[in-house]
């Protein structure tokens, strides 16, 4: 008669083995890097991340004013639009923009756009994730 154990230890090897394929097959995690003038990216359900790395100068010419000659005048006028709804959704673009450029530059993001896959494998060019994504299975299965 088995023991508690054998059958426990007999059990997660049967349920290892059922389900490490199917995890092995599907991305843990899904980055798409890419820029506003580009066209849009088709089949989107199984990104994690989006980065737009075009944004900063956009967000930047949105917070930019003519310099009305005095420096008071110039400090008020930067302060009210800095804390402005505009002003705030604008330095959060900022924000979001440098993260961007940071995290493509810590991974080698040579081209846009790029599906980055489990922060491993990247296809450059393909406007369709589920294409990209399609890519990388078959470079997987292959290794």
């Amino acid at each position: 008669m088995p023991t508690n154990k054998r059958v426990g230890g007999i059990a997660l090897t049967v349920l290892m083995a059922l389900v490490l394929p199917v995890e092995a097959a599907e991305p843990a995690t899904v980055w798409v890097f890419t820029a506003d003038p580009l066209p849009p990216l088709q089949h989107t359900e199984q990104v994690d991340r989006l980065f737009v790395l075009d944004a900063v100068d956009s967000a930047l010419k949105k917070l930019s004013f003519a310099n009305p000659g005095n420096e008071a005048q110039a400090k008020q006028r930067a302060l009210a639009l800095i804390q402005s709804r505009d002003g705030q959704a604008m330095t959060a673009r900022l924000r979001l923009s440098a993260e961007a450029i940071a995290v493509a530059w810590q991974h080698g993001i040579a081209q846009l756009p790029a599906v980055l896959v489990d922060e491993r494998y990247v296809v450059y060019g393909v406007y369709d994730v589920e294409s990209a994504l399609t890519r990388i299975a078959g470079y997987r299965d292959a290794q």
